[in-house]
């Protein structure tokens, strides 16, 4: 037994451990802290993707105020609300819009949570189905 150590330690096995656990530890915690950044990274891939504030104001005049100046409730709580502020900024959609569109507007116009707004008021069966891919509202 004491043979089998010895061999070990002249092939610099020991070192070799530690040296392969210290690497592993080291990428573990590298990984951990990229993981930990994810949603700082995606929060501010989302800043930049935003329209800047002078298009803003020329494309939606009047109705971005309008926008900004009400307070929604989270979805779930106010759903009629919520839908009846995102009914009216998609006026210029007509009756029948596809999801990409309205979510395109909303972006637009700075509305918070597109979506999982959009996906709460499907559930709650305000935006409904009408086929070929477009949705109404069931107000």
């Amino acid at each position: 037994m004491l043979e089998f150590f010895q061999r070990i330690l002249e092939a610099n096995g020991w070192a070799m451990a530690a040296l392969g656990i210290t690497m592993d530890m080291l990428c573990l915690a590298a990984l951990a802290i990229i993981i930990s950044r994810v949603p700082v990274i995606i929060a501010f891939i989302e800043k930049t993707g935003k329209p800047s504030a002078e298009k803003n104001s020329t494309d939606t005049g009047a109705a971005a105020a309008d926008v900004e100046n009400i307070e929604l409730p989270l979805p779930g709580e106010g759903t009629h609300k919520i839908a009846t502020v995102y009914r009216d900024c998609a006026k210029s959609l007509g009756v029948s819009f596809p999801l990409a569109d309205l979510y395109k507007v909303c972006r637009e116009k700075g509305l918070p949570h597109p979506h999982l707004t959009i996906k709460s008021l499907r559930e709650s069966g305000f935006l409904v189905p009408e086929g070929e891919g477009k949705f109404k509202w069931n107000l």
